[in-house]
């Protein structure tokens, strides 16, 4: 998210922007010097200073050497002309903000820059040895070992932090974040928040940035600590749950992230800033919300502009929007699928996880149900072997189930295929559903998040699974379970498998008559008139009918093996009816999704 000059607005392509009045940071650009400030007062105080504490001379010695360090930074800055689009979609005091996911990746900082960098840390380490009692040598060291990509450096230096200390288990939880080792960083957090006083602790778990208008006042109407009840505890609960990127994650790294970014923002506050004006609140909010800048760049308004050029400051991307909704947090087991998108046009906030720095996409994927006695089955088969992207390797799969009380993964696993399967037990009720696939080696994630409804306890029928082959005479869930497609997807003239479950009786004497047909969507009426009078393309390409005498030993599985012709590629809906004799008829639907043969 460049911060630069509102001036230079017009010629910044699009990015996650932010833009301040004489100097910029991430994805936007600084706005005029009469805009007011930032509308939410945001903590930017340094750090907590031990009582009575006065600055070893090495300490001293690194405040003068960590601004001159940033001065030398901002006068050698590289030049950059790669924003997409730079329309300021929102005004934070005195920046500009706009999203930087389209924007092309700044140039490399300079040599010299790593070299000046590393020639700091080594002062700092020094400083932080001479008196490891100093609040701000231990919190620039982190900073710094972010910046220059040395995580385990950056946790040794958090660990030796021994001033305040909820501060230093706050350095601790942001450096165990930074290093995506998300238990250890919940806990750092968690035992920073138990430590430290009330009223900071109040602010301190405080999402109203996070939060949209309407939320943010009903928000702000619970009580916080030192109220009769902290009323907002239980709020926060559920927000950071649904926040959650992959719930198959111990430790919930977009709560860390928010706590990560207060450290960070009081870091910049305590000493010199790459950007040419003064650390403010407005500055703090937008790094609370979009984060903190990885890359710095300059931009000019053109040759003829005397002014001095803008300071970018560049988010890291892609970012998401990984709030919930108005709807998932009154009723996350029955928030519509939207509630869970992950690329809002003006979003609250922007997260980029770091174990996933080539994306977190949406997950080609089936969810089928089963009925099993007084619970359920829910079955959910994955598919990211056909997107290029994804490489080669294994990944990492979790399945969570959640209602009002939480989530739970009911399956996880590691190296696992990129198309596969997992199944899992649940209640029969409303529950929020997660399938999830990290690639840690793709850097890449993916997921499938929404509501789903019970099978309901007298259903004749349970949801159709889609299948790469037919599965024989005498199915079980578990012996087609390896076959299952990972996605609601097939390529016209392929043939496939479908299978299902009946749970009413049939046999020779008393059989049940089962129709499966799939209709084209979307057809004009011309097509199905042609259609009807067998002209052109077929509407309903699949129309099956047959005769179910039931099964010797009794399981309910069902199976049907389909060759679907070479239709036009589309959205087609599978319908599957089962008439028991004298009885009434079981419908269960699948829209589908058909490739054309040579895609």
């Amino acid at each position: 998210m460049p911060l630069r000059r509102r001036l230079l607005a017009a010629a910044i392509p699009l990015a996650v922007a932010l833009a301040p009045v004489a100097g910029a940071a991430q994805g936007a650009t600084p706005a005029s010097p009469a805009a007011p400030a930032a509308a939410t007062p945001v903590a930017s105080a340094p750090a907590p200073a031990t009582a009575g504490h006065v600055d070893h001379p090495l300490v001293t010695e690194a405040r003068a050497a960590q601004k001159a360090f940033e001065r030398s930074r901002r006068e050698g800055l590289r030049f950059y002309n790669g924003g997409a689009e730079a329309r300021c979609e929102e005004r934070i005091g005195r920046l500009c903000y706009w999203n930087n996911n389209g924007d092309v990746p700044p140039l490399d900082e300079r040599s010299n820059v790593v070299t000046e960098r590393e020639e700091l840390l080594a002062l700092l380490a020094r400083a932080a040895a001479a008196d490891p009692r100093d609040d701000w040598a231990a919190t620039q060291r982190v900073r710094y070992l972010d910046e220059a990509k040395r995580p385990e450096d950056a946790i040794r230096a958090a660990a030796a932090c021994a001033g305040t200390p909820w501060w230093c288990a706050a350095l601790r939880g942001t450096a165990a974040h930074i290093a995506n080792r998300h238990a250890d960083a919940t806990a750092a957090f968690d035992s920073a928040l138990a430590l430290m006083p009330a009223n900071e602790r109040c602010a301190w778990r405080d999402l109203s940035l996070w939060l949209t208008s309407k939320e943010r006042d009903a928000y702000r109407a619970l009580g916080c600590e030192g109220s009769p009840t902290d009323a907002r505890a239980g709020w926060e609960r559920r927000f950071w749950w649904l926040a959650q990127p992959l719930w198959m994650l111990d430790g919930n790294d977009a709560r860390n992230e928010l706590a990560a970014r207060r450290v960070i923002t009081r870091a910049h506050a305590m000493g010199g800033i790459p950007y040419d004006m003064t650390y403010g609140d407005d500055m703090a909010e937008s790094e609370l919300r979009y984060g903190w800048p990885v890359a710095w760049s300059v931009q000019t308004a053109g040759a003829l502009d005397t002014r001095a050029p803008s300071v970018i400051g560049h988010e890291p991307t892609p970012s998401f929007d990984f709030t919930p909704r108005a709807a998932a947090l009154s009723s996350p087991a029955t928030a519509p699928a939207d509630a869970w998108k992950l690329d809002e046009a003006l979003p609250r906030m922007r997260y980029a996880p770091r174990y996933a720095p080539r994306g977190f996409v949406p997950l080609r994927h089936q969810l089928a149900r089963f009925r099993r006695g007084d619970s359920a089955v829910v079955v959910g088969a994955w598919d990211v072997e056909t997107d290029r992207d994804w490489g080669s390797g294994t990944v990492r799969v979790g399945l969570g189930v959640a209602d009002s009380g939480g989530p739970r993964v009911v399956a996880r696993a590691a190296d696992q295929p990129r198309r596969g399967a997992v199944r899992a037990t649940v209640a029969p009720k409303p529950v929020l559903v997660s399938l999830e696939v990290l690639g840690e080696k793709q850097g890449r994630a993916a997921r499938a998040r929404y509501a789903i409804e019970p099978l309901a306890a007298d259903a004749a029928l349970s949801d159709v699974l889609l299948l790469k082959k037919g599965a024989g005479n005498a199915p079980t869930l578990e012996s087609v379970l390896p076959d299952a497609l990972g996605a609601n997807r097939i390529r016209a003239g392929s043939t496939i498998g479908i299978y299902w479950e009946s749970y009413r009786p049939a046999s020779p004497g008393a059989p049940a008559e089962v129709s499966l047909n799939a209709t084209r969507l979307n057809t004009t009426r011309l097509e199905r008139v042609r259609s009807a009078m067998r002209v052109g393309s077929a509407v309903r390409p699949v129309s099956v009918r047959f005769q179910d005498t039931g099964r010797p030993d009794g399981l309910p599985g069902r199976a049907l093996t389909v060759s679907w012709p070479s239709v036009p590629p589309g959205e087609y809906r599978v319908e599957l009816i089962v008439t028991p004799k004298g009885g009434t008829p079981a419908t269960t639907v699948l829209n589908v999704h058909v490739d054309g043969a040579d895609d």
